[in-house]
This record gives C-alpha cells, sequence and structure tokens, in this order.
C-alpha cells in the first residue's frame, strides 16, 4: 500500500501550562483591540490583521514552544524549518453560536491552533478532505482514514493542531455559555 498525497495533521499535548493569565489577557485586549476578519463571514471576535500575538512578550514563552513543535512537524513532512520572524498569530474568542467559516490558509506553509481555553462541550474544529468528493465514495468508517471526508479534533486546553495551510478547516458554533479561546499561526519556510 502506498499512501499518495497524504495529509498530515498532528495534535501535540503541551504539559500542563499556566494559561489563565493569557486568557484574562486576552479578554482585556478584546475591549481595546479592533476584530480583524472583515471579510468573514462569521461576527465571532478574532485579532487576525489587528494585532499579532507573535510580537507580544506576553505570549513570548507559549510562542516559543509552539514555534519548536511547529518546526519538529515541517521536518517530519520534509521541508527544512519555519522563519520565526514571519510567523503570524491572533487570538479567536468564540461565545455562545460564534462559528468560523470553512476557509483555508493558502499563502503560507504550514498553520497551527492553540486551545487557549475550551470547556468539556466547546465547538470542535473540522477539517475536509483535500481530494475532490466523489459521488462513489465509500460509506464512511470512523475506522478507517481512507473513507473519511472531514475530520474533527475535539478542542482540549493546551492542545496544539499543526497542519499543512492549505487544509480546508472549520469551527462549527459554540453551543453552551462558556468562552472558547483559540491561538491561531500561520508560518513560512526559513529562507
Amino acid at each position: 500500500m502506498i499512501n499518495l498525497f497524504t495529509t498530515p495533521l498532528k495534535i501535540v499535548k503541551n504539559k500542563p501550562f499556566k494559561n489563565n493569565d493569557l486568557v484574562d489577557y486576552c479578554h482585556e485586549l478584546s475591549k481595546t483591540v479592533d476584530r480583524g476578519g472583515e471579510d468573514w463571514i462569521t461576527r465571532s471576535y478574532n485579532t487576525s490583521t489587528t494585532y499579532n500575538i507573535c510580537k507580544d512578550e506576553k505570549f513570548k514563552k507559549l510562542n516559543d514552544w509552539i514555534h519548536n513543535e511547529v518546526n519538529v512537524f515541517v521536518k517530519e513532512i520534509g521541508f527544512s524549518g519555519v522563519d520565526k520572524s514571519k510567523t503570524m498569530g491572533w487570538f479567536n474568542i468564540y461565545n455562545k453560536k460564534d462559528f468560523q467559516e470553512w476557509h483555508n490558509h493558502n499563502f503560507n506553509l504550514v498553520s497551527a491552533i492553540y486551545y487557549l481555553k475550551a470547556g468539556k462541550n466547546s465547538a470542535k474544529t473540522w477539517f475536509k478532505n483535500p481530494l475532490p468528493e466523489n459521488p462513489n465514495t465509500p460509506e464512511f468508517d470512523p475506522n478507517n482514514p481512507y473513507t473519511w471526508t472531514k475530520y474533527f479534533v475535539a478542542p482540549e486546553n493546551n492542545s496544539l493542531v499543526i497542519f499543512k495551510s492549505n487544509l480546508d478547516h472549520c469551527v462549527e458554533a459554540q453551543q453552551n455559555d462558556s468562552t472558547r479561546i483559540t491561538l491561531s499561526y500561520n508560518f513560512d519556510l526559513g529562507r
């Protein structure tokens, strides 16, 4: 069996990281930083294009850990490493009924999502099979990734999801009253 054109996705759990300060800090920033993602359908709060968390010292320790994990991932998939100076990062706050439509980050190499605050039943992140849909696709089998058309990651505090940026993904609507906060990143190759 040869797995042609596979789509790598990696989930890494951070050792217990005290993120209460960063959760509070994101809430503070949301009071003064404009909402980003102006061309998005969703109205959930994010700082995409309005605030780069990679340039904020309060996120440095976590950003450094994430950058190291991303470098491990890119080397595992055959690339040389990412350029830290080109990394863009932002945070997302999801309240009840907030969601993020299907999208990708095609102009980057690798993207990552870090779950800073997520409750037991927080909204899942969904990923779509990049192959064109086929009406003759076999019935979905949860035990056989060859039949998967979509895959979800249930959010868990201190978990990092790393994937190639061209992979379509979305966030389903947050159904509970708790706040879900994620950090999102785009990485490019070092030159």
